[in-house]
């Protein structure tokens, strides 16, 4: 789960500090503010112990800044390292994030103790913090006379518990991906593809068979959104197939993209790409390409899963996405949901990022202007 981002001088960003809810987070900002690479930065710390500690060798500096720099090239497609400093900036970028692990234990307890130890501490009953923290700096590289950028990994978790646990993290891009599966999966596994890393890491973890019962976050609202698409998702050979409940069948490309992208998250869960409490769920403009009433079935969606326990953080700049995500917010005092919200604002000194728990703390932001502004040129076209 993560839980902070701390950035200098990195792409549009001069400085940000931003902490995270371990429920709905919510971040706003018009197109090119960086609301994508705050949301890839979180996966890539998110993934990163899982990812390194897979065979459970010890971590190292060399190791971790092998990985870091592949992943940094693979997630945000820059041709060199350098690109992502931010320019004329004359100091090193750094990058920094703490993300919580939980230490699998056994306990003996009663099924209320049980119960309310869950709500809490999902995975056990101990935590620890996993602090990360890389620095990028323009280097001269005299043989090839090319700036480029030294990787510097200066903090790691190396010290931490090698059993430490940091759940999953699925990341959903803006565009959907059923219409690309086939090609992207053939692609994949011959060939080394100039592709944001996002979408190949959703096409492997879409390729797991379904589980074998329904899983519990299956249930109440996706239940209904499933219910209400007549079908869904599933994978036939190489081919996603929307399959409703006559038995019909829709191959992915030709389905409407806006249920391309409401059948691919109930698909996630269905197969366990999301599967439990303490993960966390990226995804890139949830509301892109939906009609009114769908992009309130998805705030639905993710109001439900974060209040099973999921980490949510998304970006928008849609005013009736925010806006359906407040009413939940406001309507759920009974099992209410920790939120953050982080308004993004383009200034002379780069993106400055104004957080709190409500969206009344960020202070007005670009959709809400625009939203004002066209309902005064509606009225003055009325008179």
């Amino acid at each position: 789960m993560l839980e902070s981002l701390h950035l200098e001088n990195f792409t549009a960003f001069s400085h940000a500090d931003l902490r995270f809810a371990p429920g709905l987070n919510v971040i706003i900002g018009q197109n090119g503010t960086g609301k994508t690479h705050l949301l890839k930065l979180g996966y890539l710390f998110n993934r990163a112990w899982p990812d390194l500690m897979y065979k459970r060798t010890a971590l190292n500096r060399k190791r971790a800044e092998a990985y870091f720099e592949e992943r940094l090239l693979g997630l945000f497609q820059p041709n060199q390292l350098n690109h992502l400093i931010r320019r004329h900036s004359n100091a090193p970028c750094r990058i920094s994030a703490e993300v919580q692990a939980f230490i699998p234990t056994v306990v003996i307890e009663t099924e209320a103790d049980r119960t309310k130890r869950l709500a809490q501490f999902p995975f056990g009953s101990l935590t620890e913090a996993l602090h990360w923290q890389l620095m990028l700096e323009e280097t001269q590289d005299v043989a090839l006379s090319a700036t480029n950028a030294n990787l510097d990994a200066q903090l790691l978790p190396d010290t931490a518990a090698v059993n430490a646990y940091v759940a999953k993290s699925t990341f959903i891009p803006s565009k959907e991906i059923v219409s690309l599966y086939q090609g992207l999966i053939g692609l994949l596994e011959r060939y080394e593809i100039k592709l944001d890393a996002t979408y190949a890491d959703l096409a492997r973890g879409m390729s797991s068979p379904e589980l074998a019962s329904i899983p519990v976050l299956a249930t109440g609202v996706l239940a209904e959104l499933e219910q209400d698409l007549g079908g869904k998702l599933v994978l036939e050979g190489n081919q996603l197939v929307f399959l409703t409940e006559q038995g019909e069948r829709t191959e992915g490309p030709l389905m409407a993209e806006g249920f391309r992208k409401l059948a691919t998250l109930i698909y996630l869960i269905r197969h366990g790409a999301i599967a439990e409490q303490g993960e966390t769920l990226f995804w890139d403009e949830p509301e892109a390409n939906l009609n009114p009433a769908y992009i309130r079935w998805v705030a639905k969606a993710l109001h439900w899963l974060a209040q099973a326990g999921l980490q949510v953080i998304v970006a928008t700049h849609s005013l009736f996405f925010l806006r359906e995500l407040e009413i939940l917010l406001a309507q759920s005092a009974s099992a209410a949901v920790q939120a953050g919200f982080f308004g993004l604002r383009q200034t002379d000194q780069g993106v400055a990022i104004e957080q709190g728990a409500h969206i009344d703390d960020i202070g007005g932001f670009a959709a809400l202007e625009e939203s004002l502004l066209q309902s005064d040129r509606y009225l003055a076209a009325e008179i």
